[in-house]
């Protein structure tokens, strides 16, 4: 309807809105901030998740350590390192424990008078067993593939934990004099492999007492070589020749005496470093994990614990020695 005529009719206009938006400064010191609350926040993750996996580490090592006390119990002896050489079959301590950590089905085909990697034992060797495997290793489910000049190769799945059969004299190289070990002194470990004098391993010879001694250590990431945290592929071909010794979980190079510093291939030695824990896990040196700043031990007393980087390398000596009489102590 048209107004009449004369009649003014005043239309109110709002305020002008005003439309804001981020400018780019505000937008960047918004996305620098986004980035540092990340940067604060990713150690912390990253720091959660490792306890975790070191946590799951050390409790294998204890499922481990009790199994061998089941073994004891139940056979009056822990078994051997490496089976009587005197005995047919070539195999470590691992099929004679795993009954003891609900690993029945898995062994119960296993032929103990035949070779870790000859069928049938090849076949079972093969599986992946997260209880051997330390989580904070980069790589999981590794498998170890030693050609043989007779077929087959020594092939099986890998594990991250051995036991220290003693310490070896190679050492004093590096100990200050007057800390030299003994030709005489006894340097066996817990879990030592046969000999004439050592054909058996019980709780009873672990004189210098089972929270002082250490029945299994983490030597992790083989058959690879690692150096301080660098890796250095296994390769059995090239010039050096490179490989950590001792890989599939299954394997008679599984253990060793710690103190050594020579490479498989003499030609990618000796080790560099200072020797002790986290230095390098090439067979013979000594423990290497992926921990930050140290490894997981099992003690012969069935306990866990965490040893740095730190650790006097006497200590360590006096730690994996069953019977020695040297106190355990530098900690």
């Amino acid at each position: 309807m048209p107004y009449p005529r004369g009649l003014r009719v005043a239309c109110r206009r709002g305020p002008a809105r005003t439309v804001h938006g981020f400018t780019l400064v505000e937008l960047l010191v918004v996305i620098a901030i986004i980035g540092l609350l990340i940067a604060l926040l990713l150690p912390a993750v990253q720091a959660a998740r490792e306890a975790a996996r070191r946590s799951q580490c050390a409790n294998n090592l204890k499922q481990l350590a009790l199994a061998f006390h089941n073994h004891e119990e139940t056979y009056k002896q822990f078994p051997l390192a490496i089976s009587d050489p005197n005995k047919p079959g070539k195999n470590n301590w691992a099929p004679f424990v795993f009954p003891f950590v609900e690993q029945q089905t898995l062994v119960a085909g296993y032929n103990l008078t035949i070779d870790w990697w000859v069928e049938p034992n090849r076949s079972l060797v093969a599986t992946q067993l997260p209880l051997v495997q330390c989580p904070s290793t980069p790589e999981q489910n590794r498998v170890q593939d030693k050609p043989e000049t007779t077929p087959p190769n020594k092939t099986g799945a890998c594990g991250d934990y051995f036991t220290p059969a003693g310490v070896h004299l190679d050492i004093n190289q590096v100990l200050p004099a007057d800390q030299q070990l003994a030709a005489t002194a006894d340097l066996r470990g817990v879990i030592r492999w046969y000999e004439a004098r050592n054909p058996q391993n019980r709780a009873a010879d672990v004189t210098d007492g089972l929270s002082n001694s250490i029945m299994l250590g983490e030597c992790a990431g083989r058959e690879d070589v690692w150096r301080r945290g660098t890796r250095y592929a296994n390769d059995f071909t090239s010039a050096p020749k490179v490989r950590a010794r001792g890989g599939a979980w299954a394997t008679t190079d599984n253990p060793y005496e710690i103190g050594q510093r020579k490479a498989w291939d003499t030609a990618f030695g000796p080790i560099p470093g200072q020797l002790g824990i986290n230095n390098s896990n090439e067979w013979g040196h000594c423990f290497y994990a992926f921990h930050p700043s140290g490894a997981n031990f099992a003690l012969a007393d069935g306990s866990v614990r965490f040893l740095t980087e730190q650790t006097n390398l006497s200590a360590l000596v006096a730690l994996v020695t069953r019977s020695a009489g040297e106190p355990a102590s530098g900690l």
